[in-house]
């Protein structure tokens, strides 16, 4: 799904989260004309299908998670299956009702709103993103290089990498990036380089055996600007066509980067 961001969440994560605020109001509001307790309920459905939804979501990327098993409980990278999630909910409200008759009025509404709002909100945020495009300024790289980003990436789709020397989880992730840059020839990598003093930037990406060539000087910060971004790391992903599929801000996992380059490719 491609999705903008809104500080460190995903657009397309504060909206299910809102479809499900809506959905709740609902229920609330049936349950109490019918003097029926359905918050507690409507809580256990929220949480069991955030668990499923990450549950799955590992099991799908297992191969990275099991090089470090601790990373599965670090929910910050953003790895959830949204559809096992709905579907978890949706087999919770079925069997809650079917114990609980009395709740079949309050969650039955709840759920048909929360699947409305998010069968119409879903295309509006894919939209959105692809309504953004790979900038045209022309940026200059380490090996001294003039050119767009979109001649940067050479006509395939392209993982723009905003970083710093600084940054403890740009320094985390960056051998994470360089090893995917080299295993993946049909994606373009750009890593666009926030540090104002470029000779501690050099230092670093000698240290982590970056391609020179695809490290872009941004000491003014002119392109997180451009990006309207204000977190490093910062991920985006677009299309061949140069439209912005995805965004992530915050530490990349092996299985959530791993899981973006399929999307670009599809």
């Amino acid at each position: 799904m491609s999705s903008l961001t809104f500080g460190f969440f995903k657009t397309s994560q504060l909206v299910l989260l809102v479809c499900f605020l809506g959905a709740l109001a609902i229920a609330l509001l049936a349950a109490r004309r019918k003097n029926v307790k359905v918050a507690d309920t409507s809580l256990q459905i929220f949480f069991v299908s955030l668990v499923a939804a990450r549950i799955v979501f590992v099991a799908m990327w297992f191969d990275q998670y099991w090089k470090a098993p601790l990373s599965i409980l670090d929910i910050r990278d953003g790895g959830f299956n949204v559809f096992a999630g709905i579907i978890a909910g949706c087999a919770l409200v079925a069997w809650q009702t079917w114990r609980q008759p009395t709740l079949r009025a309050p969650l039955g509404a709840a759920t048909l709103v929360f699947l409305l709002a998010w069968t119409y909100a879903a295309p509006s945020v894919e939209s959105a993103a692809g309504n953004i495009t790979v900038p045209e300024p022309a940026v200059t790289t380490f090996s001294g290089k003039t050119a767009s980003l979109r001649e940067l990436a050479q006509g395939k789709p392209m993982v723009v990498n905003l970083w710093a020397s600084w940054c403890p989880p740009c320094r985390r992730e960056m051998p994470l990036l360089v090893d995917a840059q080299k295993t993946n020839s049909d994606i373009a990598f750009v890593f666009i380089n926030e540090d104002s003093n470029l000779e501690d930037a050099l230092f670093f990406a000698n240290q982590m055996k970056m391609p020179i060539d695809r490290i872009v000087a941004d000491p003014r910060n002119d392109m997180m600007r451009m990006f309207r971004t204000g977190a490093l790391p910062t991920t985006l992903y677009f299309s061949r066509e140069g439209k912005l599929v995805s965004t992530h801000v915050g530490g990349l996992s092996g299985a959530t980067l791993a899981n973006e380059l399929r999307a670009l490719r599809n």
